[in-house]
């Protein structure tokens, strides 16, 4: 049973007014709580100060003018008056007007705090902006300088009238064979570089393969046509089935995004890649996007080599699936 009850059934349980069960129960809070028991022996003791006899008043003047007084009492009512308030047991009620001025300043002191913590909690992950990734926008356009204008051509040589003197060649004669070292009579100082002549066409001619030889025919392969048969590209195929993907002879690294690093993206892009008859890849396109990776999957397939396939003696291109891991990596 709470205090506030025991409190109130004190006066009950002095009169002798609860039930057994009532009454047993306060006996037990009785023994526990000292402020109930001093609050029951203050009402025992203005309960044996009402049963005291009260002093008789033998003046003459107080009995004469009682009549008095009790029609001035009667008239009072009468008139609508109200009478004072009687605050005999006004002292037993001290403790709960209190609680219940406690209460009139706790609760709106209570709101006002849990106003302040819900701000706080909303606001405080706004202000911190460090761990966001930073962008830089630029608006300015950077184009490649235009080229150097050509070079003015050479001057035109003037006709001259003096005779050029022609100098004959003379062969000179060496005492060396042919199938044999001989010493040499002077040791030279130091040994000139010999020039070594550029094959081809510097960047290579288009159309053409990488490593491939003088005089091949463009669209060959390397060391000649394949198959021996010259005509049109057949359509790529799928590798699907008995067909498998090609094998991979150049493989580059993807370069991961800073962007994605910072905001710790991670995950696996798939792309369907084509190759040419050259086993280069061609065409790309995304089938398992992750939109901060995905350009740096297709920039690190687009430079990958795959070994030419070849299908009835005839190069034919292959459509197939890459797979491109991106992991962060623990630090």
């Amino acid at each position: 049973m709470r205090h506030k009850k025991i409190l109130l059934l004190l006066s009950a349980y002095l009169d002798g007014e609860l039930q057994a069960k009532q009454k047993l129960r306060v006996e037990e809070h009785l023994k526990t709580c000292e402020t109930c028991r001093e609050e029951l022996e203050m009402f025992k003791n203005m309960d044996a100060l009402s049963r005291e006899p009260s002093e008789i008043h033998e003046n003459k003047e107080y009995w004469d003018s009682f009549s008095g007084r009790i029609a001035s009492g009667i008239q009072r009512q009468l008139s609508g008056a109200k009478p004072k308030e009687v605050t005999m047991f006004q002292d037993s009620f001290i403790l709960e007007q209190r609680i219940w001025r406690e209460r009139a300043w706790v609760f709106p002191l209570s709101m006002v705090a849990h106003v302040m913590l819900i701000a706080l909690l909303i606001i405080i992950p706004l202000l911190q902006t460090g761990n966001l990734p930073r962008f830089e926008i630029s608006s300015a356009f950077l184009a490649a300088p235009p080229p150097p204008p050509p070079p003015p051509p050479p001057p035109a040589k003037k006709a001259t009238t003096s005779q050029v003197k022609r100098i004959k060649p003379v062969q000179a004669q060496t005492s060396f064979e042919a199938g044999k070292l001989v010493a040499p009579v002077e040791i030279p100082d130091e040994i000139a570089e010999e020039q070594i002549t550029s094959v081809g066409i510097e960047g290579g001619v288009e159309g053409g393969v990488e490593g491939g030889v003088i005089g091949g025919v463009l669209g060959g392969v390397v060391g000649g046509v394949l198959g021996g048969v010259v005509g049109e590209i057949e359509a790529p195929v799928r590798a699907i089935g008995e067909i498998k993907p090609p094998r991979l002879l150049k493989q580059v690294d993807p370069v991961y995004p800073e962007i994605a690093r910072q905001a710790r993206v991670e995950g696996v892009v798939i792309i369907e890649a084509q190759t040419d008859i050259y086993g280069r890849v061609q065409n790309l396109k995304v089938l398992r996007s992750i939109p901060l990776l995905d350009q740096s999957a297709i920039d690190a397939v687009r430079q990958w080599v795959y070994e030419p396939m070849i299908i009835n003696g005839r190069p034919r291109g292959v459509i197939f699936t890459v797979t491109v891991r991106f992991t962060l990596k623990l630090k």
